[in-house]
């Protein structure tokens, strides 16, 4: 007689998990509230790009904490003429300038119930930027803003929520939007939505 043993499909039980997270990110900062000058361009188009990983340690059946890295970029193309020489020739040129995030966040992620694919998460953020510029007239500047520079770091809090579901025992793909606000001036910087795949271990 031959025993036909059924694959174990339970979810696993570990404590850790890794998660990577690659989405768009909507700007509300740097496409709208940067304050842009005659023949200069700051402002970035609202949608961007926003990805990075978390790793995550269960303190109960259905809550977690966490610590996460993500990061955003916009950018947008600037079409713009120079004038060279005596003459003023024109030359036509373009140029892309970008704004970018770094968070740095401490979430802490409880489901809605032990059984529920929901959950929602909560936590401190520690934010850098490193902002792009073009200067144009009688002299060309591309100028950048960041931490290294001009101590460009903030300190804010995130929030959201995320969907997923088990694809095998150890995997989990799903879908999270999350808000970053900055308190340190009293701002609401982006909001991001993007696929997740967890890995729990």
């Amino acid at each position: 007689m031959t025993t036909v043993y059924a694959q174990n499909t339970e979810p696993s039980t570990g404590r850790f998990s890794l998660q990577a997270h690659y989405g768009v990110n909507g700007n509300f900062f740097t496409s709208s509230q940067v304050r842009e000058f005659p023949g200069e361009y700051t402002r970035t188009n609202f949608l961007g790009t926003a990805g990075g990983g978390q790793v995550a340690y269960r303190i109960s059946p259905s809550s977690s904490v966490a610590l996460e890295y993500t990061r955003s970029v916009n950018s947008k193309p600037v079409h713009f003429t120079q004038y060279i020489g005596p003459n003023g020739y024109p030359l036509e040129s373009d140029l892309r300038i970008r704004y970018i995030n770094n968070a740095f966040q401490a979430v802490y992620e409880r489901q809605f119930s032990r059984s529920s694919n929901w959950k929602y998460h909560a936590g401190l953020l520690y934010m850098t930027t490193a902002s792009q510029s073009l200067h144009t007239g009688r002299y060309l500047s591309v100028d950048e803003v960041n931490r290294n520079n001009s101590y460009s770091e903030e300190a804010g809090v995130v929030a959201g929520l995320e969907y997923s579901r088990p694809i095998d025992t150890h995997f989990r793909l799903g879908l999270r939007a999350r808000g970053y606000y900055l308190i340190s001036v009293t701002t609401f910087e982006m909001v991001t939505l993007t696929p997740t795949l967890t890995y729990s271990f």
